[in-house]
Formats: C-alpha cells, sequence, structure tokens
C-alpha cells in the first residue's frame, strides 16, 4: 500500500510540475472537457423485457465507472456477460462479436443487480471501445448497450478551490488524478479534531450524514481520526472501491463527533 501511495503521490507531483500555475482554469469547464469528458451514455435497451438501466463513464485509459446499473433479465437468458466491440473490429454494432470484461467481483458471468455501481476494467484502451453490451450467451441477444462515440482518456483535474479553514487548514492545489483519488499539496491541519475524517457527500450544508467516509493519508479506511498534518504535507485521498468522484458534490475535513466541517472542495459534477 505505501509503494502504491508513493506512486500516486510522485505521479501527481510531476503532473503539477508539468503543468504548473497554467494548468489553472475554471474546474466545471476543465472537467467536463479533459477529466472524465462527457458521460460516456446510459443504457439502451435492445430486449424490451431486460430491465436493464445503468450510467458509463470515462474512468481511466482502460477504466469505466458504472453506476446505477440494474440488471434483471428475461427467464430464458441463463448467460449473461459484459462485452465491448472494438473500433475497426468486426463487430461494428453491438453483437456476440465483442471481448468479453469482468465485473467488479472479477467474474464474467453476470448476476441480477440493483442500482449498483462498480468500475469495469477493459481489455482494450478506453478510446480504442466502440460499445458495451449486456448480452446473453445462450438466446445470442444484446439485451442493452452504449455507444462509444468521441470519447478521450481521462486526465487529471486540478480545481479552482483549496483548503483554508480553522485549525490551521490550508492547503496547495487539489487535483483529482483519477476517479478514486484525490491528491492534496502542502495539507496543514493542527490534528485537534476528536473524529476528523476526509469525507465526501451532496448534502448542503456538509454534514456526516449520508457521506462515505474517505481514506486517510496512509490508504487506510477503518481510521478513528486523522493526525496533525504540521507542518504541512502531500496527502493523497482515496475513495473506497464502491465510489467515485463522480457520484459527490464535495469533499471535506469533517469532524463527525462535534459535527464540525474545517472546510471543503467543491467536486466538478456532471
Amino acid at each position: 500500500m505505501a509503494t502504491t501511495k508513493l506512486a500516486v503521490d510522485l505521479l501527481a507531483v510531476l503532473f503539477l510540475i508539468v503543468n504548473g500555475a497554467s494548468y489553472v482554469q475554471n474546474a466545471d469547464e476543465e472537467y467536463n472537457k479533459n477529466f472524465y469528458g462527457q458521460k460516456i451514455g446510459t443504457f439502451v435497451q435492445d430486449v424490451p423485457l431486460a430491465g436493464i438501466t445503468g450510467e458509463v463513464f470515462a474512468a481511466a485509459h482502460r477504466a469505466i465507472w458504472v453506476q446505477k446499473f440494474r440488471l434483471n433479465v428475461p427467464s430464458d437468458c441463463t448467460s449473461v456477460v459484459f462485452l465491448v466491440g472494438e473500433k475497426g473490429g468486426a463487430a461494428v454494432q453491438p453483437d456476440g462479436g465483442g471481448v468479453p470484461v469482468k465485473d467488479n467481483k472479477n467474474s464474467i458471468e453476470l448476476a441480477f443487480v440493483d442500482n449498483a455501481k462498480f468500475t469495469l476494467h477493459l481489455p482494450i484502451e478506453l478510446e480504442d471501445v466502440a460499445w458495451l453490451s449486456v448480452y446473453c450467451r445462450n438466446t445470442n441477444e444484446t439485451l442493452a448497450s452504449v455507444v462509444f462515440n468521441d470519447v478521450e482518456t481521462p486526465t487529471p483535474l486540478e480545481l479552482n478551490e483549496v483548503f483554508k479553514g480553522e485549525h490551521r487548514v490550508e492547503s496547495e492545489r487539489v487535483v483529482i488524478v483519477d476517479h478514486q483519488t484525490v491528491f492534496i499539496q502542502n495539507l496543514q491541519y493542527d490534528g485537534q479534531g476528536p473524529a476528523t475524517w476526509f469525507i465526501a457527500g451532496n448534502v448542503l450544508p456538509v454534514t456526516s450524514n449520508g457521506a462515505t467516509k474517505l481514506s486517510n493519508q496512509d490508504g487506510v479506511f477503518d481510521y478513528g481520526t486523522l493526525p496533525s498534518y504540521l507542518p504541512a504535507r502531500n496527502v493523497t485521498v482515496q475513495f473506497p472501491r464502491d465510489a467515485s468522484v463522480f457520484e459527490f458534490d464535495w469533499l471535506s475535513l469533517y469532524c463527525t463527533q462535534i459535527h464540525f466541517n474545517f472546510d471543503d472542495v467543491k467536486l466538478p459534477t456532471s
């Protein structure tokens, strides 16, 4: 874990050094343009009785984020898989000629889910994907699909907000490195909160009610409180496997015991 964290820190710092202050732009505009671009699309049903819904976002050069996914297939369909088709390949339209994709449980065979969210790791580069489908192998039917039109590989995004609040909370740049990683440069905090966490949520004003707990500086999720960041240090915050920046409106340094928001930054939305 420490090696992975160090690698993420170094990549993020390198990104900031290369891009410098010139990268600071309007966050919403830059996010929509470069980070996960437009939402790739929603599943369109090819079989009316299939009961398949979901939204698909670009997540990395070989990954996509799927949320609000519901899979309820016809009773005669006993073998369901995700397939991807490659641009310029033989399968121009969604059909059985695609390549199988393992789901979030590392399984090819799909089972009933409702309102699920997960990362799918692709067998080919994101920009080479023509379509993603939900396919029934025993009936040879495409149940639902999403077409990938002009999808760009996500790039790190520097937000136009930084942390600055009570208890010496202050930071320099805040960068979304990927859809589950946020890098905070030179974060300061005096460590006085008895149960301070990094959290992400949607409710305003900012509260821990209904929020999602994020990792501490060591990539650990099961922690009691954040330590002092004095002197200032670079901190990499991870989202849980079943969560993504795509879902949330803000990220906060928050004490859950006294219900106090030291400060928060706005996460651009889709």
